[in-house]
Formats: structure tokens, sequence, C-alpha cells
């Protein structure tokens, strides 16, 4: 495994003693976290450091990538000319790292900014980084690993999170660490930098809440409105944390929160699990909240796990999860629930009575994880044909996922099993489908005219019919 930790750093000039002169004394408890979990990372230097920092560029829709060989920069904007730092990263580094990226979908926009003067994102945290893993005699700035310098600002909420993700699949054999800097809310008091708003508690409390759990659903489930009012500039840093500690498993610890200034100041340490144990995840977060039902063995399939979790934790009003990997052994996660697909999620009581089913035909989520997540909520809520799921029905009901491959056109219908293949038959703007393997549908008659029927297509004469098969994926029992 390339990462060998992950690290959230607050970064106000003020923490730094050449610009505070005393000031920084005001952010006791911050100064404390960082001295903390800085000594936790003096003996683990890695061989190339990764830092997000929203004060390096912003590159719409994209991760922006410095592209200098060498980059210095200095406090002097803060009254500390004295304080400068510089870095380097190879030429022959930064492409393939850039293209590794690339290749795991991640996109990327370079440019060169060898001045860091104004990028306090990177500079503040790697001051005291630099005061740990340097050694007596050291030229400071050999002391610091070869560094790419990126922002994620450009980046939603969620595409920061699947930029986490996809770095836990990222490996050229280096041992890596992220550095992920910003600060919350900057709008806790009224004299707060960018004035007051009541939703900027709401957000830290969020952060907080999706660390400590290493789960984005406190994140996830925030308004867009709440983010706004914030005023937070850490946001993107966190998700890209929390979807690399969520993919590759193991804790996140805070060291320190507070909110001096009417900024949130917060320092968390991601490291990768030894035993390849959850945190956070069902195996124990679900036995705490009784979500280890009857039904919810060990041996049930990942993605109805993710299912029944997510109708659990709607129904108990808590945050649904954050992804799907909180449900996911890693093999899995780096395969079929980091795809694109379309699922149905079926809920039927024990006694084989459909209770709710909803689906896709094709992908309206960035990954399955999602598309579960989506569908599962839908199923226990929005089926019309039945009313909402209410808590004291999930002992008595057994999930089941059925992943789609793409729709194919069929012009023989020889080329149909009902067992092997799933229909969709259009007409007129209608359309209607059936899965395959179905109890009491053994012909292709049968299914095409029950898939018909759905979409009130009365003739089937000039319909048109695509075939599809499923994964499907059942609780014990269903």
């Amino acid at each position: 495994m390339p990462w060998v930790w992950a690290a959230l750093m607050p970064h106000p000039p003020i923490l730094v003693p050449e610009v505070g002169r005393g000031r920084e004394n005001e952010a006791r408890e911050t100064l404390k976290g960082l001295e903390l979990m800085v000594e936790s990372l003096r003996d683990r230097r890695p061989d190339a450091l990764l830092v997000l920092s929203p004060h390096q560029p912003y590159a719409p829709g994209a991760l922006f990538l410095n592209s200098a060989g060498r980059a210095t920069g200095t406090l002097a904007p803060f009254g500390a000319p004295s304080v400068t730092i510089g870095l380097a990263c190879s030429r022959e580094l930064r492409r393939a790292a850039a293209d590794r990226l690339s290749a795991l979908g991640v996109r990327i926009r370079e440019g060169s900014r060898p001045d860091l003067t104004s990028d306090q994102g990177t500079l503040v945290p790697l001051y005291f980084l630099r005061r740990a893993w340097g050694r007596d005699g050291e030229n400071p700035s050999e002391s610091l690993p070869t560094t790419l310098l990126t922002s994620p600002i450009g980046l939603t909420p969620d595409e920061a999170f699947s930029l986490g993700e996809r770095l836990a699949l990222f490996d050229d054999g280096l041992r890596w660490g992220l550095l992920a800097s910003g600060d919350l809310s900057h709008r806790l008091t009224l004299d707060a930098p960018a004035g007051y708003s009541p939703e900027g508690h709401v957000f830290d409390a969020a952060v907080l809440e999706a660390l400590r759990s290493a789960d984005a659903g406190p994140l996830i489930s925030l308004s867009p409105e709440t983010l706004k009012a914030a005023g937070e500039c850490g946001l993107r840093s966190v998700m890209t944390m929390l979807g690399l500690a969520g993919a590759l498993r193991g804790a996140i610890q805070v060291f320190s929160y507070e909110g001096p200034f009417g900024v949130g100041y917060c320092n968390a340490l991601w490291e990768p699990s030894d035993t390849g144990a959850s945190h956070g995840g069902v195996s124990h977060e679900g036995a705490a909240h009784g979500e280890a039902t009857v039904g919810k063995a060990p041996e049930d399939p990942p993605c109805v796990r993710l299912a029944r979790k997510t109708v659990t934790r709607l129904l108990e009003g808590r945050p649904l999860p954050g992804s799907g990997t909180e449900a996911a052994p890693s093999e899995l996660w780096s395969g079929l629930l980091m795809e694109r697909r379309a699922c149905f999620v079926s809920i039927k009581a024990r006694s084989g009575a459909l209770r709710g089913c909803i689906g896709t035909l094709a992908p309206s989520q960035r990954s399955l994880d999602r598309e579960i997540i989506a569908n599962a909520v839908s199923a226990a809520t929005r089926d019309p044909r039945f009313s909402p799921m209410t808590r004291e029905e999930l002992p008595d009901v057994l999930f089941s996922v059925d992943v789609l491959s793409d729709p194919e056109p069929v012009t023989d219908l020889a080329d149909l099993d009902p067992r092997e293949w799933g229909v969709i038959v259009s007409k007129s703007g209608r359309r209607g489908v059936l899965l395959p393997d179905l109890e009491g549908v053994d012909t292709v008659e049968d299914q095409l005219a029950i898939a018909a029927r759905k979409a009130g297509i009365a003739d089937l004469r000039g319909i048109s019919v695509e075939r599809f098969r499923v994964d499907r994926f059942k609780e014990r029992g269903a």
C-alpha cells in the first residue's frame, strides 16, 4: 500500500511563532494538536508528499497540479520574511504520477506556479512538518520529501471524495503521505473574518463527526445552503481524505478542534489499518446501533449490506452512508462498487411478498455504491405500489441487489432466455423492464408479455427489445 498516512492540518499563518509573536497562544489547543500529530509523524517521513492546498490555483472541474520543478515561498506578507519554504519535485515523478492519476479517471490541469508566497495552505503545514523531519546540519529545504502541489478547490465535494477513492488505487512503489490542508468554517463568531453564520457550527460539527467515524455521510447529508453559508476552505481536502480512508480502511484520529479568531481549526490523522478492520463500518457501528439484524450476517454480500445499512440509517433518522466501502472488502471496492453501473434494489418480506423495488436501467450516479444508496432509499420509501417502510419492519424484510450490464438490442427472440437475460420492452415512448430468473416466468413469451404489461403496452407488434444480464446479490434467506 503506497499511502502511509493522511493528515488534515489547518493553515493560519498566525500559528507560526515568527508571525504570531505571542498571539499563536490564542490557538493553544490547535498548537497542542499540531505538536502531537507532527510528533507521531517524526519517524514516518514519506518518500513523496501530495499536498492538497485550497490556495493553489483554481481549475474548474479538475485537480490543479503545479508543474514547477522547484517552488519557494515566504511568509513575508504576514510579517515574517525570514520564514521561507523551498520544495522540489522531479519532472519524472510528477509526469508519472499525473499519468497514473489520469488513467484512474482523475481530471488534471497543470500549470507552473513556482512562487508559493500566496499559498499559506502549503507554507504553514510544511513549516511544522519540516521541523519534525529536519536533522542537525541538514539544509532545511532538503528535510522535506519530493512534493506534488495540487489544489482540489475546482472539484465539487463529490468529485473530491471520488479523488480520494481513486488515490487509494494509486501505486508507484513509493511510500506516500497526503497533506490535506484546510480550515473549517470562517463564520463561527460575530467578529469572524467572513462574518457570522449559525451554519458554521453545523458544518464544523459534521466535519468532526465524519472524521471520527471515517464516514463522509454527515457531510454528504448537508444541504448546499449550509455548505455555502459555512464559509469554509477545507471541505474538499477533508472529502479527499475521507475518500482515501474509506477505500483503504483504518482509523482517523482527531487530535484537536477549536475555533479561535472565528475560524475552525482541526488536526486529524488517518493511518491504514494493519488488520484490515473497518473503522466506523458495519462490523463496529452497525452492532452499536442495532443494524446487525437477522439476515445481515458476515456472509451477506457487500452490496446488500450497503442497501440494508442505507435503509436502516434512513428510517432511524441518521446520515446515510458516505460510501460503499463501509460494507465492502478492498478487492470488491476496487472493482464492482467503483464501476458506474445501474442496479435494482428489492425488498421482500420474509414470506416472499414484495415490499418495494426501484432501479435504474442506466447509471444515474457516479459509482455503483452511490447507485445502491439512492435506489435503496427509493425502494423503501418511494415505490408507488406500497406505503413507506417503517423502522419496525426492518427485522422482517430481506434485501437483494441486481447489478445490470449495459443493455444490448435483440433482433432474434432466440437470443433470449428468461433465466439468463432480463428484458426491456419499448414502444411509442413507453418502456417496461423485467429482471431475469423470476419465479413463474418460464418462457420468453411470458417474459415479454409481463414487461410490456408493466409499461402499458397492449400490442406486442412493433416492440423494440433489449436484453441485459444481472449480477444478483441477496441476503441469506432471500
